[in-house]
């Protein structure tokens, strides 16, 4: 691996784990708890640490997907849903007041 991939790959797990110290800090604000945590998911997906399925966990169709967290205390632990599922997963989680 070149010099400058390998720093930039460095650099990326750094913010990982910033940003993974941030989702799981209490003394945070819940909105940037949350917003960490997505980051953190996208951050492990770029760095291979989640794969991206080819299509949504729940109806098999191979749309747009999007990652979707049931619980912002576990930030790399996401579900992969289209845009339909993930408005209907989005209201269980609403609806159960978990949110």
């Amino acid at each position: 691996m070149k010099k400058g991939r390998r720093n930039r790959q460095h650099a990326k797990l750094a913010r990982l784990r910033r940003h993974l110290e941030i989702s799981l800090d209490l003394l945070k604000p819940r909105r940037i708890r949350t917003r960490s945590a997505r980051y953190a998911a996208a951050l492990a997906e770029q760095l291979g640490l989640i794969t991206r399925p080819k299509c949504c966990a729940w109806c098999r169709r191979r749309l747009r997907l999007e990652r979707h967290h049931w619980n912002y205390d576990e930030p790399l632990s996401v579900t992969y849903l289209c845009g339909d599922c993930h408005e209907i997963a989005d209201s269980m989680v609403c609806g159960a007041g978990i949110a």
